[in-house]
């Protein structure tokens, strides 16, 4: 999945060069599962196999903003921003595995995992006019390769990422030729611990491994067949086990261990498959709904009200907001253009006593569309993010506020 994501990303944000969207995400946004309209991203496909890169950023305390560092196994390792690095401005070189070179003064070496990964950026955005101050701030960034920073000759640049054979959500669909993928993978991507690579170790009398395409290499017909069905079931897996490690609160599910997954094998592949790219919650948790509060899947043939009692607004330093997607995991067309409602939705119309409701519904809310999250006419689900989440959202204590049904 990362390697197609990678590929998709690369047709869009060349690699090795730090590319911002040119407006903020919408309805033909499909390239990564469930984008959101509260940032505007910036993106850098990372192929470190010739040299390192140098990020260099100026101060930002103007607004929330986050680098995000994501290895070819979806792990997060590291972060700069207004967490982590305090806003402050800096130098950062990102170096590949096993790199020994020296660094340069000034500079804070960020050492990845893998030689491929992505450098996903994050910038808050208040609305459309707010894009234009972002990409001033982007023009006063850079990424550039080591031997441009130091003056020395450049290597010779890596092999291109080359096209997807299909979307990322679709890898299921490749049948043997998952493996081949796979292969081709490995062989630029190993495994990053001795576990891993004993596990795929263990592999190999099927074909499987770096380099390697099971799918025209193998030929006995029972172990093509196991291979085969060993996608199907691995499949089935993750679309069973999506909530793998998950709570569940008053109809809200979110997971307080993403973004860095050690041994957990599934659910770093349910993550991947549903949300791939997550933070680790200390920069962002997300809260997912998919039924309402009597447990009935959600769906725009009925109305909705999500209910903030006084002080029960979620207690974040950056922002939060609730996201509408349809069953595919991507925003869905509406009449007024709004994906998301949250803290800094224009207009919001709070209770006297601070609470707010939200109404989630296909037509209008008489006298409430201020506070309107358009809804499709059949299934959608809900995702509540929570950026720089405070401590009760941390140790699990928050109440996430109910999703009540108000009939058709």
């Amino acid at each position: 999945m990362t390697e197609r994501t990678l590929q998709s990303l690369a047709l869009l944000a060349p690699e090795n060069r730090l590319t911002f969207q040119p407006a903020r995400s919408g309805i033909t946004t499909r390239t990564i599962v469930a984008p959101n309209t509260d940032t505007l991203y910036g993106v850098a496909p990372l192929d470190l196999r010739s040299e390192p890169y140098v990020l260099t950023l100026p101060a930002i305390h103007d607004r929330y903003y986050s680098f995000q560092f994501i290895s070819a196994y979806t792990d997060s390792f590291a972060y700069i921003g207004t967490r982590a690095t305090g806003g402050r401005a800096g130098r950062w070189m990102i170096t590949p595995p096993g790199w020994h070179g020296a660094v340069p003064r000034g500079v804070t070496q960020v050492a990845s995992p893998t030689p491929q990964l992505l450098l996903l950026g994050r910038f808050l955005v208040a609305d459309d006019a707010d894009v234009a101050r972002v990409h001033a701030l982007a023009a006063r960034m850079s990424l550039e390769p080591l031997s441009t920073v130091t003056g020395a000759p450049a290597p010779p640049a890596p092999p291109a990422f080359g096209s997807p054979a299909g979307t990322p959500q679709s890898v299921g669909a490749a049948g043997i030729g998952f493996f081949d993928e796979l292969g081709n993978a490995l062989a630029v991507d190993p495994p990053v611990d001795a576990r891993a690579r004993a596990t795929l170790q263990s592999f190999a009398s099927l074909g499987i491994g770096a380099g390697r395409h099971p799918s025209t290499e193998v030929h006995d017909a029972s172990t093509r067949a196991a291979l085969a069905a060993g996608v199907r079931d691995g499949e089935r897996l993750i679309a069973t086990q999506r909530s793998a490690g998950a709570r569940t609160v008053d109809g809200w599910t979110f997971n307080l261990h993403v973004g860095r997954y050690g041994d957990d094998g599934l659910l770093r592949a349910v993550v991947a498959a549903t949300g791939w790219g997550a933070n680790v919650p200390a920069e962002a948790v997300y809260a997912h709904a998919s039924v309402d509060a009597q447990g009935n899947s959600l769906d725009g043939a009925r109305r909705y009200v999500v209910h903030f009692p006084a002080g029960g607004l979620p207690p974040v330093n950056a922002f939060w907001s609730v996201t509408m997607y349809g069953p595919d995991r991507f925003f869905i067309a509406n009449p007024i253009d709004r994906y998301a409602i949250g803290d800094r939705t224009p207009g919001l119309q709070y209770g006297a006593d601070g609470s707010l409701d939200l109404y989630i519904q296909h037509d209008p809310p008489a006298g409430h569309a201020a506070n309107w999250l358009p809804a499709p006419t059949g299934p959608f689900f809900l995702t509540m993010r929570l950026y720089l989440p405070k401590r009760s959202v941390l140790d699990g204590e928050y109440r996430y506020p109910t999703v009540e049904s108000e009939g058709a």
